[in-house]
């Protein structure tokens, strides 16, 4: 776990110990390791920051020594670290005391949390997680490659959703406008339905006034018609039937 640690955070491909154990990583401290660590021996005094690589040198019980991940919360007495294949398979948090810790390989670009890039400081809160496996952490560092592209794809669908945004927000405006101006033309044509209402009445009444002065205009012919073709005697009497009418 500490070599892909190792390649994903600082860049460089984990060399081989040179001894087949993990305390190679402090006796021999094979290249490239120089380039990005640099050693620092361990003392009563010396608290590690998280991020460092504690190495144990070997003892009787274990010809290999072991190599483990600083966490938080160290002090003079206990090292807080993330280790595999020591109390357990799994990639966990543990607390040891520094017995045959020989030393320590100190980040030369990140000496603190300060220091860290965003995504270092994802890389260790992921590796924190309990029960961990090396399965979830390569997956974790594949999501974390990936983090520009997403970046970038999330800044694209916000500038999508921005205009959006602004073409519903002119459209909006524009159904403003048009109800507007069909409540207007509503109203316009409601007045020339009145107005047409209006005249239509008149029309109306003025072929009735067209009708009977037609009638009378007619029935004034006919009477003249009747008249011409009286005798005078006729002509006498009709107007003197007129006279007693007009004074009735």
């Amino acid at each position: 776990m500490c070599k892909l640690y190792i390649k994903e955070c600082f860049g460089i491909n984990p060399p081989a110990s040179g001894t087949n154990s993990a305390y190679g990583y402090w006796s021999n401290f094979p290249s490239p390791l120089g380039t990005a660590f640099e050693k620092v021996e361990n003392t009563d005094e010396l608290i590690p920051k998280k991020g460092w690589i504690a190495i144990w040198q070997p003892w009787s019980s274990n010809p290999y020594g072991h190599i483990a991940i600083v966490a938080d919360g160290c002090t003079t007495g206990t090292l807080k670290n993330y280790a595999q294949n020591w109390t357990s398979k799994t990639f966990q948090l543990e607390s040891n005391r520094y017995t045959n810790v020989v030393g320590f390989l100190k980040p030369k670009v990140i000496s603190s949390d300060e220091n860290m890039t965003e995504e270092e400081k994802r890389i260790l809160q992921f590796l924190s997680e309990q029960g961990a496996n090396e399965g979830k952490v390569r997956e974790a560092f594949g999501a974390l490659a990936d983090f520009p592209k997403l970046n970038k794809e999330n800044l694209t669908l916000k500038s999508l959703s921005e205009n959006l945004a602004s073409k519903v927000k002119e459209l909006a405006e524009q159904l403003v406008e048009e109800q507007k101006s069909e409540a207007d033309w509503q109203k316009e044509l409601s007045s020339a339905k009145k107005l047409i209402q209006k005249l239509e009445g008149e029309m109306t009444t003025l072929a009735k006034e067209k009708n009977q002065y037609k009638n009378w205009y007619e029935a004034k012919c006919a009477e003249l018609k009747v008249i011409d073709k009286m005798t005078a005697l006729e002509h006498i009497t009709y107007g003197l039937k007129l006279l007693v009418q007009k004074q009735k």
